[in-house]
């Protein structure tokens, strides 16, 4: 399932956002799923659409969302790579943008790549400005300005889930702050993160914990 809220960024308390974000919890994503995002983005033909593939290490990250946005669009995606982070020309297409989706993997690998470049700025004013922000799996966790990483801090064995609720062995790190009181957990019914995302609500009670599948 999708969600798609506004949210005023922490950045800029004052100015509600004019863009949308489209929150995907994970796995397979149908043609309507991604068309609806399309329709919701007010996308019409050459604006840019920018593929974020920096939570993955692999090659067919890109390859897995341009093939399906292209066919729909008729155009490919501006491949944003580590590769891009420091690039002027692949960061002034981030900035115009009309459709910004960010793919799977590790979410953490994404912000530890960023650290220090202008790429969560230049998404977050996109986004101000009217830019639809897409993503799946670690794309939807990293929304948040307190993200969910998967690790435990007690128990440091990666499970997908946690087999028991503990204080403090959730981990939280920055994300890209889009959603600055609203912590997202993905693949939620499918790999049963209750007690992760039960976690977070014990620890952050003024915050909105949303669980998508």
């Amino acid at each position: 399932c999708s969600h798609h809220e506004k949210h005023t960024p922490v950045q800029d308390s004052d100015h509600e956002p004019k863009g949308t974000l489209f929150i995907i919890g994970g796995g397979d994503r149908d043609d309507s799923l991604m068309q609806e995002m399309i329709g919701v983005s007010g996308w019409k033909k050459g604006d840019l659409i920018t593929a974020i593939t920096l939570c993955s290490v692999y090659d067919s990250a890109y390859h897995w969302i341009n093939d399906q946005l292209q066919r729909m669009s008729g155009q490919a995606c501006v491949r944003f790579d580590s590769a891009a982070i420091h690039d002027e020309k692949k960061l002034d297409s981030l900035s115009r943008s009309k459709i910004i989706f960010i793919g799977g993997g590790d979410q953490s690998r994404m912000m530890s790549l960023i650290e220090g470049s202008e790429v969560k700025k230049i998404i977050q004013e996109a986004y101000r400005r009217g830019a639809t922000v897409g993503g799946t799996s670690a794309g939807a966790a990293i929304m948040s300005e307190k993200m969910i990483t998967g690790n435990q801090l007690r128990d440091t064995a990666y499970q997908s889930t946690f087999p028991v609720l503990a204080d403090s062995n959730l981990e939280l790190k920055e994300g890209l702050g889009l959603l600055d009181s609203v912590i997202v957990d993905m693949h939620f019914i499918a790999r049963s993160r209750y007690n992760r995302l039960l976690s977070a609500v014990m620890e952050n009670p003024r915050y909105q914990c949303i669980g998508i599948d």
